[in-house]
């Protein structure tokens, strides 16, 4: 099986401050990873987990490699299945994720301070959560997910987009 059909599991975080949702974006003229080639999106910070790491330090690791702010996990949100196939994915390093998400927080930040860009593929931006239902926000099932799981008093969820294709 080639890397890019294996199915990825990646841990990713939901950070919220003064209402507003700090997503993620690839600011490169020619992205490498993008669902549609040239066609930028935002999704939520966060990444793969690696050989003989939880899902929680993972996503501590990865906020701290795309922030450089120590955070801490308030809650488990819950989990979502998801794969893709646009014309152009071929570049993509995969195309089937499963996602832990969680509650995160950052550290020692107070307001809504612009986050230095530390990977070449990865960007932060703090958006209006009222603004998330019109921004090109991926993947697009997530957007309602994520207000049903922040509005949950305790929340094990898992969710798939993922079409059944056997009986």
């Amino acid at each position: 099986m080639s890397h890019k059909n294996n199915i990825h599991v990646l841990s990713r975080a939901v950070i919220i401050h003064d209402n507003h949702l700090l997503l993620a974006y690839d600011p490169r003229k020619e992205p490498k990873h993008y669902y549609e080639f040239n066609v930028p999106f935002y999704y939520l910070p966060g990444g793969h987990i690696e050989f003989n790491e939880s899902a929680q330090e993972a996503v501590v690791r990865e906020i701290y490699e795309e922030t450089g702010f120590d955070s801490n996990i308030e809650r488990f949100l819950g989990i979502f299945e998801h794969s893709w196939n646009f014309p152009g994915d071929e570049v993509c390093c995969h195309t089937h994720e499963i996602n832990l998400i969680f509650k995160v927080n950052l550290k020692a930040v107070n307001g809504l301070i612009s986050i230095s860009q530390k990977e070449e593929h990865v960007a932060l931006q703090w958006l209006p959560l009222r603004e998330i239902d019109s921004i090109d926000f991926r993947p697009e099932p997530l957007k309602m997910l994520l207000s049903n799981w922040l509005h949950a008093a305790r929340s094990e969820a898992f969710e798939s987009a993922m079409r059944r294709t056997k009986a």
